[in-house]
């Protein structure tokens, strides 16, 4: 049953153009609204446009103004972090074009108390919306358990609204097929790929497998310290093509690597008007894959890839158990 403080909390505003066509689309955003996922503002946007919003910062769920603003200015900044959000997503989608695995489907970005998601509808058509995480972490490493609840529920939101255009879910986070198979241990036989020191180099290796991340790299000061991958392993040979090699993919990872530093300090950027904290976990979900970035202290972070959709929420889990290895803070907080 709905909260009915959720109710009378709810804030709606559409467009000046407002269309039919949003009707439903506006109910269903609605609905994960009242299911008090933690999930506090959601907006749709055409184009880079925005065409509805919902929220719920009346309610005393939501959490304190950054800036001590107004209401009516907290929802503007919502918006209009939203609408750039929308811009960095779509420019992160041609960006990725030329690692071959399809354009950007989900960006989620996890601060140390938020959750931020974007994700694409359609080509043109994206949701934006903004979560509130439980504020009990310590964690050293972003720990992606603590936002599940309001990753899956932006996921089936997102594929919700594909349906009602007839169009498959492509499952975002993987969550659909997440757990849908027993997930082996990382085995140290699999004749990873490594560059760097051997001691740095091969925890890094021991994070890998079919089932899970298949590229790691770890970077401080701008540069790559470490890198290993199992982009050989005949489990992954169906993502390689004649026009996509392996030493290709390596040579596209680093570059990418490189420049997710920069992209997360212009997030935390654009978020800073209703987000406090920097970006310490972000995840670019392709239509084929997952790319992970984990923030493991100042400039210095962990770079992923799983090329496996079905097993982009377990690769995302590897990231942080990894970085808490690397960080020397393996004690983890319950789900």
């Amino acid at each position: 049953m709905t909260d009915p403080q959720l109710i009378d909390a709810l804030e709606e505003e559409s467009a000046e153009q407002d269309v039919p066509g949003f009707r439903k689309k506006r109910n269903l955003c609605r609905e994960l609204l009242l299911r008090g996922t933690g999930i506090f503002h959601i907006a749709h946007y055409t184009g880079g446009v925005l065409d509805f919003s919902l929220d719920l910062l009346g309610h005393a769920s939501a959490p304190a103004a950054v800036d001590d603003a107004e209401p009516a200015q907290r929802r503007e900044a919502y918006r209009r972090v939203g609408a750039q959000l929308v811009y960095r997503a779509a420019d992160l989608s041609r960006r990725v074009w030329e690692l071959q695995c399809g354009g950007l489907v989900r960006l989620a970005v996890q601060t140390r108390a938020d959750l931020v998601f974007c994700n694409t509808v359609t080509g043109g058509e994206h949701v934006v919306g903004f979560g509130s995480l439980p504020s009990t972490s310590t964690d050293a490493v972003a720990d992606p358990s603590r936002s599940s609840e309001i990753d899956r529920a932006a996921a089936q939101l997102a594929s919700a609204l594909r349906q009602l255009v007839r169009l498959p879910s492509q499952n975002p986070g993987g969550w659909l097929t997440a757990g849908g198979a027993p997930v082996s241990a990382p085995t140290a036989d699999l004749a990873a790929h490594v560059v760097g020191p051997p001691e740095a180099s091969g925890l890094l290796a021991t994070a890998l497998r079919p089932a899970g991340l298949h590229y790691l790299s770890h970077h401080r000061a701008g540069e790559q310290t470490a890198a290993a991958d199992i982009l050989r392993h005949p489990d992954l040979e169906v993502f390689f093509n004649r026009g996509v090699t392996v030493a290709g993919r390596r040579a596209r990872y680093e570059r990418l690597a490189g420049d997710l530093s920069l992209l997360s300090l212009q997030v935390s950027r654009d978020l800073r008007r209703t987000v406090a904290g920097q970006v310490e976990r972000m995840v670019l979900d392709l239509e084929i894959g997952a790319v992970f970035y984990y923030l493991l202290a100042p400039e210095e972070y962990l770079f992923g890839v799983a090329l496996d959709q079905d097993w982009v929420t377990q690769a995302d889990l590897d990231m942080s158990a990894l970085g808490r290895q690397l960080t020397g803070s393996e004690t983890r907080t319950s789900t």
